[in-house]
């Protein structure tokens, strides 16, 4: 069994996501939304094996046992958030209804002129913060590069100007580029559930029910940064409608090195405790699919 997120290959394939790119812009979304029929189909085959883990995840969320319904709906709303994507890259957020929840602080600080650090999860859709490009703040993406080369290749060249704006992680100066940007007034936008293999940088929480380390450097460096902390998640309620959510975690103070572990590790909990509110509210929003909690 393998608890490494990142020995997990790409499923997909080059032609079909160069197909329903291609679909999503000639045809228009309902007629793209046909190709995820065969699609969904071959990731319940393909990935037989692993409905295991979405089941693990949503017996600990639902008041129920889960049912087949329940995964091939996680599936169907996996592939629905990567076929919106291509909206969101291509500029055609209008062909989603994006509603956006608790900007009011994003917004502040923007006017302020302040940056801060966005915490979100594998859970519905990152892209939906493009749907606030129209407000013209400046969003930095930190993400693994080579996790999913195809999706990014794919979707970088819809929008080459968005692409230059991600900051890959694992490269030694990445969390110097975060600070950059931060201290220029941009938002910087980490994925705090997953921790990369050999990485230190990780603390244990509690997280429904069970055990589960997350990523520590966006903590660290809002600390470090004296920066505001937000929790945000763009959750997909059906037909074309995504929630956008943002949560303050920290208003944002440099905290002395010797106090940094306790402050981490209460930032870390919050973070944990909106993830769990947020899961239990969209369930089938949840797409880590492998193994998640510790033994």
């Amino acid at each position: 069994m393998r608890r490494d997120w990142r020995e997990r290959g790409e499923l997909g394939s080059r032609a079909g996501l160069l197909f329903m790119r291609w679909a999503a812009l000639t045809l228009g979304r309902p007629l793209a939304r046909l190709s995820l029929y065969p699609a969904v189909a071959w990731y319940l085959v393909r990935a037989r094996g692993e409905q295991r883990y979405v089941r693990d995840f949503l017996r600990r969320v639902l008041p129920r046992p889960p049912r087949f319904r329940d995964v091939v709906r996680t599936y169907w709303n996996f592939g629905t958030v990567t076929l919106d994507r291509v909206f969101l890259l291509a500029g055609r957020e209008k062909a989603l209804d994006v509603r956006v929840h608790g900007v009011q602080s994003l917004l502040a600080l923007h006017e302020q002129r302040r940056g801060a650090i966005l915490l979100g999860a594998h859970l519905g859709s990152f892209e939906a913060m493009r749907a606030l490009g129209q407000r013209r703040l400046d969003i930095r993406v930190l993400q693994y590069v080579d996790q999913n080369p195809l999706i990014m290749q794919v979707l970088a060249d819809l929008n080459p100007e968005l692409a230059r704006a991600i900051i890959p992680l694992g490269g030694p100066d990445a969390l110097v580029q975060l600070g950059r940007a931060v201290e220029k007034g941009a938002f910087a936008a980490i994925l705090a559930d997953r921790v990369a293999p050999g990485d230190e940088r990780s603390i244990a929480c509690r997280f429904l029910g069970g055990r589960v380390r997350f990523a520590a450097g966006g903590f660290e460096a809002a600390l470090v940064l004296g920066c505001p902390v937000l929790f945000f998640a763009g959750l997909y309620r059906g037909g074309c409608r995504y929630d956008l959510h943002f949560e303050v975690l920290s208003e944002g103070a440099q905290v002395p090195r010797r106090e940094r572990a306790g402050e981490v590790r209460r930032l870390a909990e919050r973070y944990a405790a909106c993830l769990e509110r947020y899961a239990r509210d969209a369930p089938c929003n949840w797409f880590n699919i492998y193994p998640y909690w510790e033994a």
